[in-house]
């Protein structure tokens, strides 16, 4: 009877510590260093995670462990698939010196947990970046972008940037000194982003290296978010259990960058009928799907599939929906064996 006690506590203290694991692996990173960065610099990291459960995640706070960071929830609920994102501004207006602070992020749904995220950095008084930050904003796939940048500085009268980097092999930055005299120190960024950069958020950033021997180097926030030529939403569809006689009905909508037209659609999976393809060219188009599973082997509860949808676009042909499901019988047959 002890040892079934003691067996039962054992299982109930490691279900918190399994479930604290669990959240902490849906973040893609946990901390950031900002590096060295200029005074009033907009200066700012997103956090993202993906939600892995076949229930929505629910954000239900955050909080920071030191006012020169103030973190925010972005994306408050997200669906299975989905990504989040919680947002660590760097109050550089008001700090100076080095920093740091922790973030903790409480989740309440599905289940009540913890996570920390950490960020440092130290802010220069003696550099003034305008703008604050390289950000380009929306940028259609495919499109190449350009954005100037002053630096200006006040100190040592022979201090310069000797060097810039930036870890994007799509981003460019050239550099040229306009003004020396009296201890200031001008000089002019030009960014260039290429258009093969890839669709999604973009956030790094750029390095200048100076001949400072106390403080080398500087970092300035490169932010892009590029418009993929082809979206669907949802892009993940979670069936939950199904029986493989039933017909599915789901609504997708697909935005293009420019109009087209749907000329097909094609799975490996399923049964696709009563599929409506307009002949008419635009930019979204409504899709009412209508599919059932094939038959096809395999003992796995977790099914997963793909509805391929096809454009008359040269470079984005084809738009790829996730199906995740379980089959009925096999969900009871995998009951009975655990009997």
């Amino acid at each position: 009877m002890r040892s079934l006690l003691f067996a039962l506590l054992w299982i109930a203290a490691s279900i918190p510590s399994a479930l604290g694991q669990q959240y902490q692996n849906l973040f893609k990173e946990r901390s950031h260093d900002f590096g060295t960065v200029a005074r009033s610099a907009k200066t700012e990291h997103r956090f993202y995670f993906e939600n892995p459960f076949s229930t929505a995640i629910h954000v239900r706070s955050v909080r920071t462990s030191c006012g020169c960071t103030t973190p925010s929830i972005v994306t408050q609920t997200v669906e299975p698939g989905q990504v989040g994102c919680i947002l660590a501004v760097f109050n550089t207006a008001t700090h100076s010196g080095a920093r740091g602070a922790t973030i903790t992020v409480t989740f309440d749904k599905p289940n009540l947990a913890e996570v920390q995220l950490n960020v440092k950095g130290y802010i220069r008084s003696d550099v003034v970046f305008t703008p604050g930050e390289v950000a380009f904003g929306k940028v259609p796939e495919g499109t190449p972008r350009k954005l100037d940048v002053h630096l200006e500085y006040a100190g040592k009268s022979n201090w310069q940037i000797t060097q810039t980097r930036c870890d994007l092999p799509f981003v460019n930055v050239g550099i040229r000194e306009s003004l020396r005299q009296s201890g200031k120190v001008h000089y002019e960024l030009e960014v260039q982003l290429d258009p093969s950069a890839p669709a999604g958020p973009i956030q790094s950033e750029i390095t200048l290296q100076t001949n400072d021997l106390n403080i080398k180097t500087l970092s300035l926030r490169f932010t892009a978010e590029i418009e993929p030529a082809l979206s669907i939403q949802p892009n993940l569809l979670s069936l939950g259990t199904i029986d493989k006689t039933d017909e599915i009905k789901k609504l997708v909508r697909i935005k293009g960058a420019q109009p087209f037209k749907l000329i097909g659609v094609q799975s490996d999976a399923f049964e696709v009928s009563s599929t409506k393809l307009s002949d008419e060219s635009k930019e979204m188009h409504l899709l009412p799907l209508v599919f059932s599973p094939k038959s096809l082997p395999g003992e796995n509860t977790e099914r997963r599939g793909k509805i391929l949808l096809l454009t008359d676009l040269p470079n984005n042909p084809k738009l790829e929906l996730d199906v995740v499901y379980r089959l009925k019988q096999e969900v009871a047959a995998l009951s009975a064996s655990a009997k």
